[in-house]
């Protein structure tokens, strides 16, 4: 690559073509690229980027001469860009005008996601990919893990809106061999971006149900700095008894260019309290929860010659109170649970790219900690709860987690192969390695074939260690569950539609089960079950349609997916109660001048069954039909929309006993002001 200029700081490069070196790509790799004249042979270069849930875009070997083109370091990398998997997309101006006003929403739409929720507009909800456990998803927010080591059920308290939101990539199948320990079945990492214009933004909404939310955000732009802010606040008095909700959310996410290199800071907090009817146990339905999550980290990345170093620093710390009975309690009941878990770790990164190809390499330490009154080992000492007057933390846990990798990629003129390995240790778990390989085939300007494989685990959370109840007990000595995965897919795109289709099969062993022996009654986790999963994915998108004049995008997904256990013949809690069958689409319209309208939905047929309370019958689960639509108005700086959730009312259950909402009107307006 002939290099012309440096035009910053920031690293800003201008070039004018590029060579015929293998390697000339590289110096473009997880930076922003603008485009200062734009010529048709551009296009040859970059797939088009505009798709919910789009697969990551094909690059193309055919070697062109383009105009002028500045390269600058100011744009956070994408983490999974360069992996030649199965990644879906969803990005901010997808968003917008999709029928959805927060995070849980979001994730529903997105066809390789099962996201079973408990409550509405963001409640609680458990994430699974692929037919994994709710504990077996990586949880990044700017690469950053935020992961709750307690349980699953909190991977979600995230104290962002999705105003905030630049873009999320989902990572389907494993990710331990550069993620570590955790992406088991699949990793999302939630990417939020300083905005660069500094636009301020004031949303407002009313709905049925007493739902209020409201917000603001804006962007502050000094020289080459970058500062922004969100904060929100939302309530509910619930669509049945005690679903009643209130959430706060605040969040600063900042750029700072510091000698030479990019400071990026976010911190956040969320306040979150609702009823959580039958969420846990519909004998005792009317529980309360209530939790509290702040984060905070700070990465600085600096380039020197070749070589990209990033190092960072984070924390995470989540409270959770836990009512069993929220108002009328029985003589016999002793107190709510409290848990409060804090993950804090140091990690750097070090890519190198060179005529050899490029190498990432990374070192992590992670400690997780939980204090708590029923979770954890014996407390040498009591410690107060700070809520509380008369209930004290007397059981908790710590474990330190040293995490290493090691990752190459090798470009040649068709094809990419990427190997890796990646290195776990804790004192508890000894060693543990994960290795992979991904290779890519470029077939023609508009199709790759690409096939991948390696191993994952995952470390028992706190809950699984040592939950214990009157017919369930914790098993301390639990090991990590793994597994080992094959993938095969296609991936195309052209200038007005993108295509993938994927099939893979997973092999999972030591799986953590709760497992109830002939002879006792009590159920006990295991590193027992063993599960095999093949599943199928096809996505299909067409946008920028000039030859319909209503018919703006269109995507249309498919999923499928078996599973089967072996418990040696043991009495087998793990629930295999995963989406069999799942099709999701989207619609966005143009109706009339400013006027829009977007419908989307999905149907699915999930597989296992529930115990249905009181009546004791084993039920399975409906096969459920989901529309929803958002007519949009928009008025130079307001836009004004109206939303109708579940516009059908489909009455469903995604967990046992737990009723989800049926239709649900709000009215809304988004007010940009630069």
């Amino acid at each position: 690559m002939k290099r012309i200029s440096i035009k910053s700081k920031a690293r800003r490069v201008c070039f004018r073509k590029w060579s015929n070196k293998s390697y000339s790509i590289f110096n473009t790799l997880s930076v922003l690229v603008k485009i200062s004249v734009l010529s048709v042979s551009y296009n040859f270069l970059v797939a088009p980027a505009v798709a919910v849930a789009q697969p990551d875009t094909i690059t193309i070997f055919k070697n062109v001469e383009i105009d002028e083109v500045v390269i600058s370091t100011a744009q956070a990398a994408s983490i999974y860009s360069e992996m030649m998997r199965a990644v879906a997309v969803i990005r901010r101006n997808e968003i917008e005008h999709q029928p959805i006003n927060n995070l849980h929403g979001l994730l529903k739409s997105i066809s390789s996601v099962d996201l079973r929720q408990r409550g509405g507009h963001g409640v609680q909800a458990d994430l699974t990919i692929r037919g994994g456990s709710f504990d077996q998803v990586l949880i990044l927010l700017n690469g950053i893990n935020i992961t709750d080591p307690q349980t699953g059920h909190h991977n979600l308290n995230i104290p962002i809106d999705i105003e905030s939101i630049e873009k999320i990539e989902i990572l389907q199948g494993p990710g331990s061999r550069v993620y570590g320990p955790g992406s088991f079945s699949g990793a999302i990492n939630i990417i939020t971006t300083p905005s660069v214009d500094g636009k301020t933004q004031v949303i407002a909404s009313v709905g049925e149900h007493g739902l209020i939310k409201s917000g603001a955000s804006a962007g502050v732009k000094q020289k080459e700095h970058r500062f922004y802010f969100s904060a929100s606040s939302a309530k509910s008095d619930g669509y049945i008894s005690n679903t009643d909700f209130a959430i706060f959310n605040f969040f600063t996410h900042a750029y700072f260019n510091i000698l030479k290199g990019r400071l990026s800071i976010q911190s956040g907090y969320q306040d979150k309290s609702f009823g959580a009817q039958s969420f846990y146990s519909p004998k005792f339905p009317e529980q309360f929860e209530h939790t509290k999550t702040i984060i905070s980290s700070a990465t600085y990345s600096k380039v020197i010659k070749s070589i990209t170093i990033s190092p960072s620093v984070y924390v995470r710390n989540h409270t959770d109170r836990f009512e069993l009975f929220r108002r009328q309690r029985p003589t016999w009941y002793t107190g709510h649970n409290y848990h409060n878990t804090t993950s804090a770790g140091a990690k750097i990164d070090a890519t190198a790219t060179s005529k050899a190809g490029r190498t990432r390499i990374g070192l992590e330490f992670r400690n997780e900690n939980i204090l708590s009154n029923v979770l954890g080992g014996t407390l040498k000492k009591p410690i107060p709860i700070k809520e509380t007057v008369d209930t004290t933390y007397t059981k908790g846990d710590n474990r330190g987690l040293l995490n290493a990798f090691s990752d190459h990629t090798v470009y040649f003129r068709r094809i990419v192969l990427s190997s890796g390995a990646h290195m776990a240790y804790s004192s508890k778990y000894g060693y543990n390695w994960s290795f992979g390989l991904d290779a890519s085939f470029i077939i023609n300007r508009y199709s790759k074939l690409f096939i991948s494989a390696g191993n994952t685990l995952r470390y028992p959370t706190f809950t699984d260690l040592y939950y214990n109840g009157p017919t369930n007990k914790g098993n301390i000595n639990l090991l990590p569950e793994k597994a080992n995965t094959v993938e095969i897919g296609l991936k195309s795109s052209g200038s007005i539609f993108v295509a993938q289709l994927s099939l893979f099969h997973r092999k999972a062993t030591d799986v953590i089960d709760w497992i109830q022996k002939p002879e006792n009654e009590i159920w006990e986790t295991m590193n027992h079950t063993k599960i095999n999963s093949t599943g199928f994915e096809a996505y299909g998108k067409l946008y920028n349609i000039s030859g319909f004049r209503l018919l703006n995008e269109l995507s249309v997904n498919y999923n499928y997916l078996t599973s089967d256990k072996n418990s040696n013949g043991f009495n087998s809690f793990y629930a295999l109660d995963y989406l069999k069958h799942r099709v999701t689409f989207s619609a966005n319209l143009k109706v009339y001048r400013n006027i829009g309208v977007t419908w989307s939905g999905y149907w699915q047929s999930r597989e296992g069954t529930y115990t249905e309370y009181p009546s004791g019958i084993e039920l399975g689960y409906n096969d459920v039909t989901i529309v929803n639509l958002r007519i949009h108005s928009v008025f130079k700086s307001i836009t004004v929309y109206l939303d109708c959730n579940n516009l059908i009312n489909t009455k469903y259950v995604e967990i046992g006993n737990i009723e989800q909402p049926g239709r649900w009107l709000s009215l809304g307006f988004r007010y940009l002001m630069k």
